[in-house]
């Protein structure tokens, strides 16, 4: 212990090739698989790996990215189509509502910039992420396509269509044409369309893409692609479908062509859909720096839980599983009614789990450790010297995950910056403690002592 490369605690303890887990107070690169089971909601997690629909609603810091890629990880890729919906998709949708309700930014200045949203804007976020991944996921890996009558395929080439969300055509151009058993030169391609038609000297849309742009139109969440359109277009025409297409009301049946297509995906590809979403806690039409948009959380959460989508939920058409943070005054419950159709689930934290979590943290690492150590970890009580009556009390205000991570870093910083000024380095003295929690109270997140 004489050496001075030995004056630091990741080295002390034998670590330094490892990940430090109190170092790292956030989640969020899922990276980390330590996770205290007892913890966990026990119906979530199942000994046989099945998905289930759930609401998870708790505070900041408390570890709900963590039991979300916890989960995500547990359900079996061969039986579910996972379907992760996280802050920078949910901001993508909500920007292109926000541009059509409010366009010069008055509802969000006075009322909410979610003035409107509702079920139907929900589904159509849903089912737009679905489509995208779907397609995506065939041009990369290529799954059967089942050989069904032409008016389904029909049906869900129109679906596809509309709600396809990726960069260009292309992928899409190759999924329908993969569908429809096209080769060479019979494929469809969007620019091979004939979208105009000449009238008294004009050009003009044909009447079923003007047909086409409308019903998009209406979909104010969707990207206003029209190549998109094009190419329902040439296949409409080319496969004589042009009267049941012009007839399709696609704004007035979200939800039932969300259960269409996640329908089609269990019956003919094996696999259950299954929705997480989590993140929303980021997203700045919801919350601004320390201050919640109430209003509008209120519009986002109800939407989610309405009373079309659950039904597709019980009906086991999907499962769904939200990750959304508890704010005072806003319970998931109010719009549900009872709990029993839709679980709702808390992760509270007490200084005995805390010091378990942390103690979990630590064997961990000990597993791990290299054999040249100084010293081994003991426990939580020991590094932090909880014996110390001053050093308990400040502890015990500790009250998440993610306020231990920040706390550890510190005192971490405070033992290492004195450990060659001292016989016995990283013993957590009060002083060290007192400022570690000073200290940590300026990183923690934003959000865990958010204004409402």
């Amino acid at each position: 212990m004489q050496q001075a490369e030995n004056r630091d605690f990741n080295k002390y303890y034998g670590i330094t090739e490892l990940e430090n887990h109190f170092q790292t107070p956030s989640s969020d690169g899922c990276g980390t698989d330590i996770i205290l089971a007892a913890m966990l909601p026990q119906l979530i997690f199942k000994p046989d790996h099945s998905a289930t629909s759930f609401s998870i609603q708790s505070k900041f810091g408390t570890g709900k990215t963590l039991l979300r890629c916890q989960y995500y990880k547990y359900l079996n890729s061969s039986e579910y189509f996972k379907i992760l919906i996280l802050n920078q998709q949910i901001n993508e949708y909500l920007e292109r509502f926000v541009a059509q309700m409010s366009p010069n930014g008055e509802a969000c200045s006075k009322s909410s910039c979610l003035l409107g949203w509702s079920a139907n804007e929900f589904g159509q976020l849903l089912l737009s992420v679905l489509v995208t991944q779907f397609v995506d996921v065939y041009q990369e890996t290529p799954f059967d396509l089942p050989n069904i009558s032409m008016d389904q395929k029909i049906d869900l080439i129109t679906i596809l269509c509309f709600y396809y969300n990726g960069p260009g055509a292309r992928n899409l151009e190759n999924f329908v044409n993969s569908f429809l058993n096209k080769t060479d030169d019979d494929i469809y391609r969007a620019k091979n369309a004939v979208v105009q038609i000449l009238e008294r000297n004009i050009y003009q849309d044909k009447p079923l893409l003007t047909n086409l742009k409308r019903e998009l139109n209406k979909l104010i969440v969707l990207r206003n692609d029209s190549k998109n359109l094009e190419l329902l277009l040439l296949i409409a025409e080319s496969e004589q479908y042009q009267s049941p297409i012009m007839e399709r009301k696609i704004h007035d049946n979200v939800v039932m062509d969300l259960i269409y297509l996640t329908e089609f995906m269990r019956k003919h590809l094996k696999k259950t859909v299954v929705f997480i979403i989590e993140g929303i806690d980021e997203n700045r039409y919801l919350f601004k720096e320390r201050s919640v948009h109430k209003e509008s959380l209120k519009l986002f959460y109800k939407s989610s839980v309405s009373q079309a989508i659950l039904s597709a939920v019980m009906a086991h058409n999907f499962h769904l599983s939200l990750f959304y943070p508890e704010i005072d005054g806003i319970d998931l419950r109010d719009a549900i009614g009872r709990n029993d159709k839709f679980p709702r689930y808390e992760m509270n934290w007490n200084t005995k789990s805390l010091m378990n979590y942390a103690d979990y943290l630590l064997q961990g690492m000990n597993k791990k450790a290299s054999r040249s150590r100084c010293k081994a970890f003991t426990d939580f009580r020991t590094l932090t010297n909880y014996s110390s009556e001053q050093n308990a009390n400040i502890i015990n205000r500790i009250s998440t995950p993610r306020m231990l991570h920040y706390f550890m870093i510190e005192l971490i910083r405070e033992m290492n910056e004195c450990a060659n000024d001292v016989k016995k380095p990283f013993i957590a003295t009060v002083q060290y403690v007192k400022d570690a929690h000073r200290e940590s109270a300026k990183h923690v997140y934003k959000g865990d002592r958010i204004r409402e």
